[in-house]
């Protein structure tokens, strides 16, 4: 699995001292919606309990995890995205349907 990191998620890491990152399938419960569940992919700052159900893949000094639930679409990037408050995402991947 081959990764790049953009300029300003490699500034946003090293800023707060981020080694590892893992991508979490996170899925919520909408309550009194016809949605049922609402899923996104949220990142974790920190190395999963159990990697088993997870991809790896090390860039640079950076380890980072990718759920095996989140489907891969293209060419991985880990960039940085918000204006106020700035998270990591990863682009080239969306939820499973």
């Amino acid at each position: 699995m081959k990764l790049k990191i953009s300029d300003a998620a490699r500034k946003f890491c090293l800023e707060n001292g981020i080694d590892d990152i893992t991508f979490n399938l996170l899925e919520t419960d909408v309550a009194g919606c016809c949605i049922g569940f609402v899923k996104e992919i949220q990142a974790a700052y920190s190395v999963p309990v159990n990697a088993a159900g997870y991809r790896y893949c090390q860039v640079e000094r950076f380890h980072i995890f990718i759920s095996r639930k989140i489907r891969i679409t293209g060419p991985l990037t880990l960039a940085t995205e918000g204006i106020w408050k700035k998270r990591l995402c990863l682009n080239g991947a969306s939820i499973p349907l």
